[in-house]
């Protein structure tokens, strides 16, 4: 629930999908997709790209604050936002597709899988993706790691994908379960970069002055434009 006072950096710094992830996961359907549910929408950055294919959304999202921006960005496409984390979320509908961007992590272990498999028509997909952001050049890797681990040591043990290949073919339910490493290599500017820092968990969680003088000292590590890593995982599966 801390994203929310970010809400607007987060629509501007973190990054989009790449049209090949939309085409691999609305591929991977052995029936029309038509509907889909977004577990933790966030403010768009997976919601537009599957409304402009043509389907039609429920999109989750427990803070009032991103579904503003979501609203907003997401106008005259087929989305309704429902402020509601996906344990909450309460519906006979069964969807196409449910789907999660750099989300999925945030629910809960011990019910998401039964809670997705459900939610599912036979033959729907359930598609998981995200990745993390890594400065490509090592040496200024090392340099942006020595200034975080002072401040961030023990708080960045939250992994994008806590769950494995196995994990998921090992659901009931779940059929024809793939794994796909999509490459994704940007040029930014130092600022961008700081900025989609300044939009992360970890960061969130730190006193706004150590969070300032942290982003601060790296800015100044940086020089003014990066390579960055932004690869993304994806975890595809149907309903049986």
């Amino acid at each position: 629930m801390s994203f929310g006072s970010v809400a607007e950096s987060y629509e501007r710094f973190r990054l989009g999908y790449a049209d090949e992830l939309v085409d691999a996961v609305l591929g991977h359907a052995e029936r029309p997709v038509r509907t889909g549910l977004e577990v933790g929408a966030g403010t768009e950055k997976a919601t537009r790209l599957f409304a402009r294919r043509g389907v039609e959304l429920t999109a989750l999202e427990p803070d009032g604050d991103m579904v503003t921006v979501l609203e907003r960005v997401t106008q005259g496409l087929p989305v309704h936002p429902v402020v509601t984390p996906f344990e909450r979320f309460d519906s006979e509908c069964r969807f196409d597709l449910v789907y999660a961007a750099a989300a999925w992590h945030w629910t809960d272990p011990t019910t998401r899988w039964t809670r997705a498999t459900d939610l599912l028509m036979p033959g729907g997909v359930l598609a998981l993706f995200g990745g993390h952001v890594e400065l490509r050049d090592s040496d200024l890797f090392a340099t942006v790691g020595e200034i975080e681990q002072p401040v961030l040591d023990g708080v960045l043990s939250n992994d994008a994908h806590p769950w494995s290949f196995e994990e998921v073919a090992e659901v009931d339910g779940l059929v024809g379960v793939e794994e796909h490493e999509l490459p994704n290599v940007r040029t930014t500017t130092a600022d961008e970069y700081v900025g989609l820092l300044s939009t992360v968990s970890a960061y969130l969680a730190l006193a706004p002055e150590l969070r300032a003088e942290t982003l601060r000292q790296i800015r100044a590590a940086l020089p003014d434009h990066v390579d960055i890593d932004a690869r993304v995982t994806l975890h595809l599966a149907r309903r049986s």
